[in-house]
């Protein structure tokens, strides 16, 4: 069993090497950076783990772990009669809460994820295909339903809402406006879409034409 000083202070290290590897990339971070931002002497880090490889690791598989959590108990949280479009806002408010406001671990993994080495990249890739599974499956859930159209490819569905989610990192303040209203918009987008309907677009051609 660890000791718990011993456990706290492979935390801080974590912590700060999620600090360094999320602002400097994973090229532009050393260890001395990260001993620098624990608190710690450089050497120091070695008793904890072996290399900045051995650290990237488990930031990695942190920060995915920790969004596929938050995502599981905000759906598991609700009613079990829950439509999806309840159950996605859950999940979309629970990965942009993660990412936003708990971020040096996900946006981690956003910035330093290709630039890792290939064996830390193979091991943190079952990680993410499997919260990559989660959200294939509550789309079909939301296929199923009827929320989303038939014809729809899930998986560029998928691709397109993870991604756009994760680059919020670079452009999102929280003095413009708060997670729970940028989750309900990035939710309208996913089951509303942002072209008009049929009847709309019979409208807006009438229009035209009588104005012509």
């Amino acid at each position: 069993m660890s000791h718990p000083k011993s456990a706290i202070t492979k935390q801080r290290i974590l912590d700060a090497a999620a600090r360094a590897f999320s602002l400097n990339g994973y090229a532009g971070t050393t260890i001395n950076d990260i001993a620098m931002t624990a608190g710690m002497q450089g050497g120091s880090i070695y008793y904890y783990f072996e290399s900045k490889d051995d650290i990237l690791q488990e930031v990695l598989d942190v920060g995915i772990t920790r969004v596929f959590s938050a995502a599981r108990l905000a759906i598991g949280s609700l009613p079990a009669s829950s439509a999806f479009s309840e159950k996605l806002e859950a999940a979309v408010t629970a990965h942009l809460t993660m990412l936003l406001q708990q971020g040096d671990y996900t946006s981690a993994n956003i910035r330093v994820f290709e630039q890792a080495p290939p064996a830390v990249k193979r091991q943190n890739r079952k990680l993410r295909t499997a919260y990559g599974e989660y959200w294939g499956q509550l789309l079909s859930e939301g296929q199923r339903s009827g929320e989303i159209r038939k014809n729809v490819d899930l998986t560029i569905l998928r691709l397109m809402l993870l991604g756009s989610m994760n680059w919020a990192v670079t452009w999102y303040r929280s003095d413009r406006m708060p997670i729970p209203e940028l989750a309900r918009k990035f939710c309208e987008v996913v089951l509303k879409g942002v072209g008009l309907s049929d009847d709309q677009l019979e409208s807006s051609s009438r229009g035209r034409r009588a104005r012509s």
